[in-house]
């Protein structure tokens, strides 16, 4: 009997020694049961690696599933943590301050152990900025970008229809009025009058070249931000009234004197911003008052393709900003010298017009006639501003 137990302890000890024995406990294994990755939930248990808050004041719950200790650390000074802290499957909320600019991202870092994961966390713009240049208030607006139909086939100067996909941008609620204009550059663009006492009108006769390459820098650098011209397919999203639109012809209404400054009821005379009723978005002015430039060069099929004598329509464009070059820019809205006849305006929301960077051309369309003079043709002519939504 002695030696039956011998042997069975023997070959007992044996089998026991051929099982396989647990590694050591590997950091870097996702598998390992020892030390799992770390996992976050929301507050109904669902494995979040992103969050997305709305512009105003904004929180949520994150659950940190682990079998360790773990901490939680942010950089950001627009988020609060309810803790840094915890033991095993506890949790935290992560609160947003109200958003007044820009979209703007961070990360929350948990870390457990060995192991991290990063939250990515968005905030969305907030619907309407202000930015200050030396005492001056400048409005910015948030236009929601989407698909919508750019130009229309009522009438040859307003483009071929065709789709057009924009994504979030900022544009001033006026024109750049000689305040702010003074306040950039210390003077006033005009050469035959003064309208230093006239702060509240919008700037006019500074040519695209002024506008891009003097005003727009220094502004730039007053400021911090990255304000530029709208190309044509964002002043014409916005005028339209963005995702409110309700279709109108002018910028806000069916009936030009609601919402513009024209000749028959200007005495062809610019007027102080927001004189008239806004659009869907809010904006002022964008029928009337000022035509207004845009980045663009002007071109009649831009994105087109022309196929036997045939204008074939692109089927969607992304952001356009127009050809690379021209001779010249996009102007659009009209102004204080524009006239309606049968309906019809160069106030219509849909008009496209077009003039040289300088704004100096031949009076009379460029005949080759050694005779023909030169004229100023942005007398009416000023502009507005946008910035991209996307933090900068």
């Amino acid at each position: 009997m002695k030696i039956k137990f011998f042997w069975l302890l023997f070959f007992g000890l044996i089998i026991a020694g051929c099982k396989p024995t647990n590694p050591p406990d590997d950091p870097d294994d996702p598998d390992d049961p020892d030390d799992p990755p770390i996992v976050a939930v929301d507050s109904l248990g669902v494995s979040i690696t992103t969050i997305a808050f709305t512009a105003g004041k904004d929180a949520s719950l994150i659950v940190v599933r682990t079998n360790k200790s773990w901490t939680a650390t942010k950089t950001a000074d627009w988020l609060s943590l309810s803790a840094t802290s915890g033991n095993k499957n506890t949790g935290f909320l992560v609160g947003a301050s109200a958003n007044d600019g820009l979209t703007r991202e961070t990360t929350v870092t948990i870390r457990a152990g060995d192991k991290s994961k990063e939250i990515k966390i968005t905030q969305a713009s907030a619907p309407k900025m202000t930015i200050t240049v030396k005492g001056v208030p400048v409005n910015m607006i948030l236009v929601e970008g989407r698909e919508f139909t750019m130009g229309s086939s009522e009438q040859s100067s307003y483009g071929l229809p065709h789709q057009v996909k924009l994504s979030d941008y900022y544009i001033s609620e006026t024109e750049v009025t000689n305040a702010l204009w003074l306040a950039v550059k210390g003077s006033l663009p005009y050469t035959e009058h003064s309208e230093a006492d006239k702060l509240t009108l919008p700037v006019s006769e500074a040519n695209w070249n002024m506008v891009t390459g003097e005003f727009i820098p220094a502004l730039n650098q007053l400021t911090g931000k990255t304000f530029r011209l709208p190309t044509e397919a964002e002043w014409e999203y916005a005028a339209l009234g963005g995702k409110n639109t309700t279709g109108t012809k002018y910028a806000g209404s069916n009936t030009l004197d609601d919402v513009a400054w024209y000749l028959a009821n200007s005495d062809k005379e610019k007027k102080a911003v927001k004189g008239k009723d806004p659009n869907q978005l809010g904006l002022y002015d964008m029928s009337g008052n000022v035509s207004e430039w845009c980045s663009d060069w002007y071109d009649n099929y831009y994105g087109f393709q022309i196929v036997n004598q045939t204008v074939v329509v692109p089927t969607l464009q992304t952001n356009p900003k127009g050809p690379d070059s021209g001779t010249k820019k996009l102007v659009r809205g009209g102004s204080s010298e524009s006239d309606e006849m049968w309906g019809y305006s160069v106030c219509h929301v849909k008009y496209r017009h077009s003039v040289t960077p300088t704004g100096i051309d031949g009076c009379w369309g460029n005949t080759g006639n050694p005779q023909e003079p030169e004229c100023n043709f942005i007398k009416f002519t000023g502009f507005r501003l946008v910035i991209s939504a996307q933090n900068q």
